[in-house]
């Protein structure tokens, strides 16, 4: 016969479920900062024009974060960490007045599901408008980074690193486009 409570039994396998999710580690959303390029020195400068010129107007395709899951990036954090470059390179302006609004599509994150290096991939959509609605540029960049055991030694921080630095490397070379792009007038 068995003296065992089924009820006393699942109470303890939830605090062994409990205990192994707080060992592991939680996942937690990309930090907009940490995403955030910082102002950087090229030989080439930006455009005249898009100087104090730029603003974001959409970010879509990106995902809460589940914390008894993976590290994901949001909208609302993307569209920080972009703004938050496109004003640490001289390139910012406020909405209301803005002569080239930014769209972007995060169309998704090629992540890992275990690994002691973590390599995530961005795959982003930027479509930059001029005054007049029209097209001034349309780029999709794929941008991969690494994180490592000597980043974070836990997984889901390592992950979590791996995201912020796909989408700061997304937004360097989305700047690089802009940077070299020559407008077909």
């Amino acid at each position: 016969m068995n003296d065992r409570n089924p009820l006393h039994t699942g109470i303890q396998l939830s605090f062994a479920m409990a205990a192994l999710v707080a060992l592991a580690g939680c996942a937690s959303s990309a930090d907009p900062t940490a995403m955030a390029v910082a102002p950087q020195t090229s030989e080439k400068a930006f455009p005249e024009r898009l100087q104090h010129a730029m603003c974001v107007r959409n970010v879509t395709g990106g995902e809460p974060t589940n914390p008894l899951w993976a590290s994901k990036v949001d909208n609302d954090g993307f569209k920080t960490a972009l703004t938050t470059s496109l004003d640490s390179a001289g390139l910012g302006k406020t909405s209301a007045d803005c002569a080239y609004p930014i769209d972007v599509n995060l169309l998704g994150l090629s992540q890992p599901a275990i690994g002691f290096d973590m390599t995530v991939t961005s795959h982003v959509n930027y479509k930059v408008y001029d005054a007049k609605g029209a097209p001034y540029l349309l780029e999709t960049i794929d941008a991969p980074f690494t994180a490592t055991v000597s980043d974070a030694f836990v997984g889901v921080e390592r992950l979590k690193l791996a995201n912020e630095g796909s989408i700061r490397e997304s937004i360097k070379q989305f700047f690089d486009k802009l940077r070299n792009f020559e407008p077909k007038s």
